[in-house]
This record gives C-alpha cells, sequence and structure tokens, in this order.
C-alpha cells in the first residue's frame, strides 16, 4: 500500500470517525444483501476491505461463513474483540485485497463496502474486481457499495469542518482530473486522538463503475441507491450500490 493509505487507514480513519458498532442501519443492508446477494446460512463469504468488520460480522450473525480481507493491522484487530464479544468468528486475514489469499471459486458472495478506488493506479483498482470475481463460483455474486462521483464533482466542496463526539476534523480539498481523484488533506483533533493524514479516493460516476465491472467478468444485475434497492438517481444519490453476477 501508498504510504498515505497506510498511514490513514491504521491510524486516521478510526481517529476521523471512530470505531463504529454494527448499527441497525447496517443491520438492514445486510438483511438488504441476503437476498441479493441469495445467500443461505452456511454460505461462503468474502468481505473485501473489511476495516474493523461491521458488514462481516452482520453477515455472520445471519449464519454465512465469513472471510474478512484487509491490510490494515489496527483495524482487523478491533474486527476480532468485536467478533468475540459477539461470539462470532470470521476468519481475519491481513491481506491486499489485490491478491485474496484465497483459491478460485471458494465463495459464493463477495462484498466490497466503502472499500474500492483507493489505489493510485487504475489498473489497481480494476485488479481488486478481478479478484473478486476469480474467488467465487460461476454464477457467485458481488456487492459493491462506492460513493457516487458525480455529485461530488458538480457541487464540489474545497473545505470542510466537522465536529462531533469531542472530536474536530478539518479537510482541505483539492480535485485531479483524467481521471477523476479526490485529494484530501485531513486534520483531526479530539478524544480519539490528533493527527494529519491524507487520503485520496478515485471518483466514479455508475456507467464507468459498472463498465470496470464488466471488464472483469461480471454481468450487472442491480444498480441502486442503497441496499433495499431504492431507485438510483445519477445526480443526487450519495452512494452506488452495484449487484454483479460471475
Amino acid at each position: 500500500m501508498s504510504e498515505w493509505a497506510s498511514h490513514y487507514f491504521e491510524h486516521g480513519y478510526a481517529q476521523r470517525w471512530g470505531v463504529l458498532p454494527v448499527t441497525e442501519l447496517v443491520r438492514r443492508d445486510t438483511a438488504c444483501l441476503w437476498d441479493r446477494l441469495q445467500l443461505s446460512p452456511g454460505r461462503h463469504v468474502v468481505d473485501l476491505g473489511c476495516g474493523h468488520g461491521r458488514y462481516a460480522l452482520a453477515l455472520a450473525a445471519h449464519g454465512a461463513e465469513v472471510v474478512g480481507v484487509d491490510f490494515a493491522a489496527s483495524l482487523l484487530r478491533e474486527a476480532k474483540q468485536r467478533g468475540l464479544a459477539a461470539g462470532l468468528r470470521p476468519q481475519w486475514v491481513r491481506g491486499d485485497i489485490r491478491r485474496v489469499p484465497l483459491g478460485q471459486g471458494s465463495c459464493e458472495a463477495a462484498v466490497v463496502m466503502d472499500a474500492f478506488g483507493f489505489f493510485e493506479e487504475e489498473d489497481d483498482n480494476e485488479r481488486v474486481l478481478a479478484e473478486a470475481a476469480r474467488v467465487l463460483v460461476p454464477g457467485g455474486r458481488l456487492a459493491l457499495k462506492v460513493v457516487n462521483g458525480e455529485p461530488i464533482l458538480a457541487g464540489f466542496r474545497h473545505a470542510d469542518r466537522e465536529e462531533r463526539d469531542g472530536v474536530v476534523v478539518t479537510v482541505s480539498r483539492s480535485l485531479m482530473l483524467e481521471p477523476p481523484r479526490m485529494l484530501e488533506r485531513v486534520s483531526v483533533s479530539g478524544s480519539r486522538g490528533s493527527g494529519q493524514y491524507e487520503r485520496r479516493q478515485r471518483l466514479y460516476k455508475a456507467e464507468e463503475l459498472a463498465a470496470t465491472a464488466t471488464r472483469v467478468g461480471f454481468t450487472i444485475v442491480g444498480l441502486f441507491a442503497d441496499a433495499c434497492g431504492a431507485v438510483f438517481e445519477p445526480t443526487t444519490s450519495a452512494t452506488m450500490w452495484v449487484i454483479g453476477r460471475t
């Protein structure tokens, strides 16, 4: 991983957002995804870029056999502790989601939740989806949640200040084009610690994201504004939820 990504995801992410529990929203999303991914208890699911494990744990609570893969050791430690506290035992693997340490056709479903578009090169981002396709059985399904780049680009905000739970976060942003990538300089101070970080993210529009998934072998079977099937509006929906099938 790049230096900025290692620094941000090992330290800055938790300082900025906190290490949130499995919320009712995550449980609702998971219940909807359970149907969209055509899952049943005992099915094997890989969570690529699992972070501290909210979706992995919610899927495990439904009865899936889950493997969570992430390179951030600090977030994986949190995931393991939360799993043990809940009596759930997903397998947690520290690894690179461009080279997933699972065999071909070993899973019935894959999820990538807010963990796509953080590599510097286009080929590396595409390789994440290629790996998801590789580890899925024929007819396996992918759920991919990504921020919708179109409204961000249309109303680009160069600065923000956030204050919640005793933490102050200031963000300054710049934009790189062809392809569009957002660079954030993030300053955090408060009860969860302090630090200065960079965060870089590729901004996708719906047609670009669908084309990328199709190139690596997925058939797009759904594009929604949320996990439960709200209609996606390209200019206003905050997120894109893509359902693909191998």
